[in-house]
């Protein structure tokens, strides 16, 4: 896939919803896109999407994605 803001974020969304909303910054290189999110408790992670679509975050990201969904 062509990485753009639009391409990525779908991505992001297809993987959890929340991905796509919750982000702080995106970048990406001719090989992976990073996004990087500001979790509660103040840490910052960094989730991939390589070329493929494919995207890799950290539990800990993905149980945040959760909690959002659980406060609301």
């Amino acid at each position: 896939m062509e990485f753009t803001y639009e391409s990525v974020n779908n991505a992001l969304y297809k993987h959890h919803h929340n991905l796509s909303g919750y982000w702080s910054t995106m970048d990406w290189n001719d090989e992976i896109a990073t996004v990087g999110y500001m979790l509660e408790d103040g840490t910052e992670e960094d989730v991939t999407v390589d070329r493929q679509g494919n995207v890799t975050a950290s539990e800990k990201v993905m149980s945040e994605m959760e909690l959002i969904d659980n406060l609301n």
